[in-house]
């Protein structure tokens, strides 16, 4: 043993050294031997350091000294915060051990916690309490958790860069401001694998005060590649199954939920494999974890459930399926590999296309330059702050609004928010959860019950059921978010590893068709749209100019199909957008703009050209946009130069003004405006979106602080306004140019988005048998419009192929829907109304039709929404086999999209 490892454990009390040799602790990892002795002389600090180099360790085992050597107080004295309940479970299975050896008391805190044990926690308060942003809000509700609450001395925030650039972070940094009201200053100590900028994220935890950073970088241990893995699924599947052969453990992780269930169906036959999702119940993810750690599983696909420190014991390598499109998430997701110490960890990019490769070659560069991306917290969020002032005020009863302004102005988050303050308060007055008086904010009874209702700034979002036409089932779940952003008829987007294409939008129920030949976006149930960085897809731009693909770690395939692709381009005269240079290209669709920008930057400048097109021609202007490209969907009289002329003429100042003119006029805005009114109080939480009149919202908050931050949140987390002004910049500085052309195979590639989308084989003859065995299990009422004496109930597929009476022996039988059975037992009297005399009419032109043509008849009259009109063109089109199925789907599908407007 070293002398330096020898010291260090010299300097632990002695209770820990035994503990640490029981424990076979032999050494230390590189960020203990840097981050302990520090942390033991009381400094707060951040920990950045590769997945399993033992941060957990470094930031517990000081804290567990002084909590040893030093007399404890009644009380929480440690709070260790994570951003998921699930590594609450983790962590508490992994420190129960530490507790018992120590004699230490450690307990979990979070939604799913038992009244027992929140009962215990309030009357035998653990040392240690293990808990979520929201659970801590929640517990300076409690007096006796106050109380508790004024023991602390440490603060450990684990994965601090999933809440850092979020409004949970915020809220967090004010929440650590109200504790340290309660109990003076304390250690904090922030723990990470992966922050671009260490130093912000510091001031973020620790506001003014002073804050180290203790720093390995990950790239250190990183054995990262790209390799191109063909462009057929199964192709694809092959190989992640071999690279599982290869390997005793291995990760596969996907972009979407759908993904990972299409892989993990594909490889089911191998009986080796599990899928993990945030989907899945607790239950099922709990046994994949147990299965895996007990080595009976040797792969298991999973998503960013499994990107956190969850501990699912040893992994060998980690297969990235399509580029992560963030430099953070990459590496994130690849430390998991060797997670012990002195470990390389192996990771692997399976790329899927021309894109995907760029930008996977781009990102695994810069990971392997130790280059995530930045950490960007909320600065001034005016419904945090609203939600910080109703949570004081509910707490004390009554404060002075200087000592709000203090409070807030020790986070970096609201450092200068004092005039911001004031505004919100005045709102909050407005709406009735506070009352001022004297300089002071007095609560009210309704602020109590907005603040159970709103413990946390996860925006609550109601879902929308997907159904299928053509099998008549559901489908899943489509987010509110994803349905007002996205979805609209026509819209086409993936769900269960399929594509679909919307048909109408009824309420809370989206019908929708299997669609053919088509790509889509990805619902947000499927894991969030993972935006594609402006510094990452810039370089891939770059990259596209140089063409210096020996730079890049990518294997000869990937590479060989690149130069492909960029050799077609030049071989059709096709210009290739960079860096430097946009390229606009008139297609069928309308005009694609192929801009190396990055997904919010490319948002920011289409719906900025959508408006100013839209004011120019009088015309109405479709966009779509992905990485490197937006779609303007226009008339066939405007061209690409026409656009080229209103993007050169823009300037970088109008762009935040042109855009709040757009968004005003959109479903997203209207959604965040709601959002942001519940956050606030203003509206409640309860509140129907679609029932709320927009006109109406407009007056309600026009000019208000809710109005400034819906606006401000859009331009936050959707856009990336500062970088499209400097593509803006760049335009009218000649540091960037635009040219027009043709469509090229380039811009065609991004017509729709989704590169992880997963078409099925044979999808045109699956989606006809199921239209097929639909129809057959149909409950059809044949009746006979003769005697009108006889009816009888029964499936399609039992229908003769002439129908007959059995009580009169006549041909003339209607088949009917069940619904219509009442009204042909309205046909038996004597006196019938207009109502009825029509039905009768419409009966027995279905029965004659059933006479000249049999069961066909019947079949086509079974069809959704298919009367004895729609029955009549279907069989006038003589269609025979699968084409007489398709001439049923096509009227079933027009009734879908008509059936609203009818009288």
């Amino acid at each position: 043993m070293t002398s330096a490892i020898q010291e260090l454990k010299d300097s632990l009390h002695p209770k820990l050294r035994a503990v640490l040799e029981k424990r076979g602790f032999d050494e230390f990892s590189e960020i203990q031997m840097r981050a302990v002795p520090k942390l033991i002389s009381g400094i707060n600090a951040i920990l950045i350091a590769p997945t399993g180099t033992g941060k957990t360790e470094s930031a517990l085992l000081p804290v567990f000294h002084h909590m040893l050597t030093d007399p404890l107080p009644e009380g929480f004295s440690a709070l260790y915060i994570t951003p998921l309940r699930s590594l609450n479970r983790d962590m508490m299975n992994r420190l129960e051990w530490w507790g018992a050896e120590l004699g230490l008391k450690i307990s979990v805190r979070h939604g799913d916690t038992s009244q027992t044990d929140r009962r215990k926690q309030a009357t035998h308060p653990p040392d240690l309490l293990i808990t979520t942003p929201e659970s801590l809000q929640a517990m300076m509700m409690g007096k006796v958790l106050r109380k508790h609450l004024a023991a602390v001395r440490y603060v450990i925030v684990d994965e601090i860069h999933e809440l850092a650039d979020g409004k949970r972070g915020a809220q967090l940094s004010v929440a650590l401001e109200r504790v340290a009201e309660l109990a003076g200053e304390f250690q904090r100590i922030g723990i990470s694998a992966t922050v671009g900028n260490p130093e912000l994220v510091g001031r973020f935890l620790c506001g003014k005060r002073p804050c180290t950073i203790v720093q390995v970088p990950v790239a250190k241990t990183l054995d990262l590649s790209v390799k191109f893995a063909g462009e057929s699924f199964g192709d694809q599947t092959k190989m992640i199954g071999k690279c599982i052969d290869a390997h005793t453990s291995t990760l596969v992780f996907t972009n979407t939920r759908s993904v990972a269930e299409a892989i993990g169906h594909a490889l089911l036959p191998r009986g080796d494999t599990d899928v993990h999702h945030g989907s899945l119940s607790r239950e099922v993810r709990i046994d994949a974890e147990d299965k895996f750690r007990a080595g009976m599983t040797r792969g298991m696909i999973c998503t960013s459930s499994m990107e956190l420190g969850i501990d699912i014991g040893q992994i060998d390598h980690v297969i990235q399926f399509n580029s992560p499109r963030e430099v953070a998430r990459l590496m994130q997701r690849t430390g998991r590999a060797g997670h012990q110490i002195h470990a390389t960890s192996k990771g692997m990019i399976l790329a899927t296309g021309f894109d995907d490769i760029l930008e996977s070659m781009v990102i695994v560069n810069k990971a392997m330059s130790n280059q995530p991306e930045n950490i960007r917290p909320h600065i001034n969020a005016a419904d945090v702050i609203a939600n910080q002032i109703a949570a004081l005020a509910v707490e004390r009863g009554e404060i002075a609004i200087e000592k709000i302004e203090q409070i807030f102005s020790r986070t970096f988050c609201f450092e200068n928010a004092g005039p911001l303050i004031r505004e919100v308060i005045a709102g909050m007055e407005k709406h009735y959860l506070i009352r001022t008086e004297g300089g002071m904010v007095i609560t009210k009874a309704r602020a109590r019950k907005y603040l159970s209702l709103n413990l946390s700034m996860i925006a609550d979002e109601k879902k929308s059921m997907i159904f299928d036409v053509v099998s008549r089932k559901p489908v899943g779940t489509l987010d509110e978010s994803f349905v007002i952003s996205w979805i609209s008829s026509g819209a086409v987007f993936v769900a269960r590893g399929q594509v679909w294409r919307v048909l109408d939008i009824d309420e809370d129920r989206i019908m929708v068709e299997p669609a053919k030949n088509a790509k889509g976006e990805l619902p947000s149930w499927e894991g969030e749209q993972i935006p594609v960085p402006f510094t990452v897809a810039m370089e891939v731009g770059r990259l596209r100019r140089l063409q210096n693909f020996a730079d890049y770690r990518a294997d000869e395939r990937s590479v060989r199909f690149a130069e492909k692709v960029l050799s077609e381009m030049k071989k059709n005269r096709s210009i290739t957008a960079t860096d430097r240079l946009i390229v606009l290209e008139d297609s069928d669709e309308g005009v694609v703009v192929n801009l190396c920008g990055g997904h919010k930057v490319n948002e920011t400048i289409g719906r900025v050209l959508s408006i100013l097109l839209s004011a120019r021609y009088g015309t109405s202007v479709g966009i779509e946009t992905n990485a490197y490209r937006i779609l303007l969907r226009l008339p066939k009289f405007l061209r690409a130069p026409d656009v080229e002329e209103v993007l050169l003429s823009l300037e970088p100042d109008h762009v935040e003004g042109i855009l709040m003119l757009a968004l005003k006029k959109t479903a997203l805005y209207k959604w965040k405006l709601v959002q942001i009114a519940k956050k606030f109080g203003a509206i409640d939480a309860d509140a129907d979106y679609e029932k709320i009149s927009m006109n109406r919202l407009l007056d309600l908050f026009d000019g208000t602080v809710i109005e400034k931050e819906a606006f401000r949140e859009l331009f936050f987390s959707s856009m990336d306004v500062a970088s499209a002004k400097n593509v803006v910049t760049m335009l009218k500085n000649h540091g960037m140019e635009t040219k027009t052309s043709r469509l090229s195979i380039i811009g065609a590639e991004g017509l729709f988005t989704g590169r992880d989308v997963v078409v099925p084989p044979g999808e045109d003859q699956a989606i006809l048998e199921s239209v097929k065995h639909r129809i057959d299990e149909q409950d059809v009422i044949l009746a006979c419009m003769h005697c009108r004496k006889w009816k009888s109930k029964t499936k399609v597929a039992r229908v003769p192929d002439q129908p007959q009476c059995p009580v009169c022996g006549a041909r003339l039988i209607a088949a009917l829907k069940p619904y219509e059975e009442p009204m042909f037992a309205a046909l038996k009297k004597k006196t019938l109304s207009t109502e009825e005399r029509e039905a009768e009419t419409r009966m027995m032109r279905n029965a004659n039709m059933v006479l000249s043509s049999g069961k066909k008849a019947v079949v086509a009259l079974a069809g959704r929404g298919v009367g004895p009109e729609a029955a009549a063109r279907i069989l006038n089109t003589f269609a025979t086999g699968d084409n007489f199925y398709r001439e049923i789907l096509k009227a079933e599908r027009t009734f879908v999209q008509t059936h609203r407007y009818w009288g």
